[in-house]
This record gives structure tokens, sequence and C-alpha cells, in this order.
């Protein structure tokens, strides 16, 4: 008896388990016209205007994306990752396919979800990350197409120098002299598996960036460093010596509209 209790039991949490699904989506948008990731009050931001049109198709229940990464104000994204729970039933009711049509057709046009799939429960779209890379896209001559995706660097550039940089930040290392110290205040420590900069044809480079996680404008602190360093106005060895100490620097922080969130890796 207390055998088939206990079967009963176990058949009883896995259909509940099962009632409720776990979503994941991969997302792209033009991040110029909201204030980055994060729900905010009173400003437009790219968590928000998503729920609102998921809170269209499942109405009754409460809606809540959990991103991979919560980029800047203007900062772009071709590969976000986001998950949120909602009924099989009310899933069903739509499917894969014709939900992920739905959703796209009353989005804002600079938004797309690129993908949809239902994810183990235990998913996570922060926690089970194993890498984000980012894109920083350059210009070295006035730009006439795409010159809001691109920041023009007016300064003279030595590629040399950004990549001798660029081989610095590969490896664990504390980013305190390289962020916005509002968040993460007791561990600064990221581990950078790439950063590289590559030429392009036109006048153009991208900085490409890969790490476990990263911090408050992070990237951008670091493109600006780069830009800085290439340019003359701060020596490699005075950059060295003050990120291995964690020894505050003075930062110029890239544009953000130049920066894109290109893929989370699982």
């Amino acid at each position: 008896m207390l055998r088939n209790m206990f079967r009963l039991s176990k058949h009883i949490k896995l259909k509940n388990r099962e009632a409720v699904l776990n979503i994941k989506l991969v997302i792209e948008y033009d991040g110029s016209k909201y204030f980055g990731w994060q729900r905010q009050s009173n400003k437009p931001t790219i968590q928000q205007t998503i729920e609102e049109s998921l809170q269209v198709f499942f109405k009754g229940e409460k809606i809540k994306l959990t991103g991979a990464g919560r980029t800047d104000t203007g900062v772009h994204a071709l590969g976000q990752a986001a998950n949120f729970k909602i009924s099989r039933e009310k899933y069903v009711k739509y499917g894969k396919e014709r939900l992920l049509r739905s959703i796209n057709a009353i989005l804002a046009k600079d938004i797309a979800i690129t993908n949809l799939n239902i994810v183990d429960n235990d998913f996570h779209s922060r926690y089970s990350a194993v890498s984000r890379n980012y894109r920083y896209y350059m210009t070295f001559r006035k730009p006439a197409f795409d010159a809001d995706k691109q920041c023009f660097v007016k300064t003279k550039f030595d590629i040399d120098l950004a990549k001798d940089f660029c081989k610095l930040l590969i490896g664990k290392h504390s980013f305190r002299s390289l962020c916005k110290n509002r968040e993460d205040e007791h561990n600064y420590f990221c581990h950078v598996y790439n950063a590289k900069l590559r030429k392009l044809i036109n006048g153009r480079a991208v900085f490409e960036i890969t790490a476990n996680r990263f911090l408050h404008s992070m990237v951008r602190a670091i493109a600006g460093t780069m830009i800085k360093i290439a340019s003359g106005k701060l020596s490699i060895a005075e950059f060295k010596h003050k990120f291995k100490k964690g020894e505050t620097l003075k930062i110029q922080y890239a544009p953000s509209n130049a920066l894109v969130l290109h893929k989370i890796n699982y």
C-alpha cells in the first residue's frame, strides 16, 4: 500500500510539473529607442515590451521574463535569451509556430523573437548560461550607411596596441577598474575566454569579447579603454599596472549604439 501511495504521489508531482512549461526565447532587437533590457518605471524597455505582448496571448497569467543579460540603454542584440513559465494548457492552444508568428506580428518593429522552444523546468536564462558574446563595431572614417550602429573613432588608432590590450583581458581577472561600481560590489571577477579585434572592409573594425559574465557597462568601458590606448592617450604599462591592482582608471565609456549582444552560449 505504501508503495502504491508513493507511485501515486510521484505521478501527481510529474503531472503537476508538466502542467507548467518553461519557454525559452531567442530575441533580436534594435535598442536605440529603449532604456536597456530591464523593466523600469515610466521608461520603455525591451523586457516590458515583450512581456506586454505575451500578456495579450496569455491573459490571466502573470508573465515575467528572465533575461540572460541586462543590456544597457541603447545597446542592441542579435541573440539575447530569456525564459518564462506558462501553463501547458494555454501554450498548446497556440503551439510553437503559431505563437511565434503571432507574437512577432504585434511586437514593435525593432524587436523580433527569432526562436521559441520548450526547455527543462530548471532552465534559467541567466544562471544556466556558460558564456556571453558581445561585439563592438567601429569605423575610422565618417560613415554614411548604418552610422547609428557604429562608433566613429576620430582619433588615431594603432591597431597593434589595441591587439596587445586585448591579450591582457584574457583569463580570470577582477574588472573593478572597468565597470560602473553600482552592482556586484563584492565580486568583480570575470573569466574572459576570448578578446580580439578584427579589421573589416571600408575602414571598419569589430572588437569581440566572450566571458562567463559581464559587469555593469563593462564592455563599453573596455571598448573605450581600448580606443584610449590605441590613440596614445593611455599607455599599456599604466593600464596593466592599475588593472592588475584594481585601481581607479579614468574610464572613457564607448557609445552604446555600436554594441551588440551577439550570442548566449549554453
